[in-house]
């Protein structure tokens, strides 16, 4: 139980291919996007890391801002 758990927290952290996948963006715009502080990210060493619940919250910022 304790595993699936962890499998399960774990599919909400995206790599920068997931990401950029998921965004429908390529993986130069998400590289740019986490530099520039643009979208929410974290690294894991040279690796950059996106928590999905964390990106969808930006998405519907995003979508917000837009339609004010």
């Amino acid at each position: 139980m304790r595993h699936q758990n962890a499998a399960r927290s774990m599919s909400t952290i995206m790599n920068v291919r997931e990401l950029a996948i998921y965004l429908r963006l390529s993986e130069a715009k998400i590289y740019r996007m986490a530099n520039s502080g643009f979208i929410p990210a974290f690294r894991v060493g040279k690796s950059w890391r996106f928590k999905r619940e964390m990106i969808d919250d930006w998405i519907q910022r995003q979508v917000k801002s837009i339609s004010v």
